[in-house]
């Protein structure tokens, strides 16, 4: 099983006792350590809509959409998303969590801003809707910090955003 699995579906349905299970074990043994179900056909698609499942361990890098718009909620576990300004500095931090959980559930970016996401929690399962379609290019990474995990991990520490 890839850590990148398309559902193909005309009418997607998704139970989560079918998935969250597969998706837990797959991002354990995947080099992001996150694996996602797509319900989109493929990259194309003007709307795509995934199910993802991060370890507390994954390393998202600082990245920021061009001309898009994400948004998502929290199915299971807590997460932080982190955004920064230009100059690298953390401006903001969204807790979220489950319904119940007193957190963010429900989250929507609308503006291309700088930002990341740490896993709170063991596992995190959200499902995430973003324009499409996906272009390479419509994806920057943020210039003042290296991509490698450790390089990303030591910003991300000094920088605040791990609490």
């Amino acid at each position: 099983m890839s850590e990148v699995i398309f559902l193909g579906e005309d009418i997607a349905e998704v139970r989560l006792e079918d998935w969250i299970e597969k998706l837990k074990t797959q991002a354990e043994t995947a080099p992001y350590r996150r694996a996602r179900l797509c319900l989109h056909h493929d990259h194309t698609d003007p709307v795509h809509e995934m199910f993802i499942v991060f370890c507390k361990d994954s390393i998202i890098p600082i990245h920021k959409h061009l001309n898009k718009s994400e948004s998502f909620h929290v199915i299971e576990g807590e997460l932080d998303v982190v955004i920064f300004d230009d100059e690298g500095n953390l401006v903001r931090r969204v807790e979220m969590g489950p319904p119940g959980s007193g957190k963010s559930f429900l989250y929507r970016m609308s503006v291309d801003a700088w930002h990341s996401v740490i896993p709170r929690s063991d596992f995190v399962a959200i499902h995430e809707t973003t324009t499409g379609p996906f272009e390479a290019d419509d994806c920057a990474y943020a210039p003042w910090v290296a991509y490698e995990d450790e390089a990303l991990r030591s910003f991300l520490t000094k920088s605040g955003a791990y609490r």
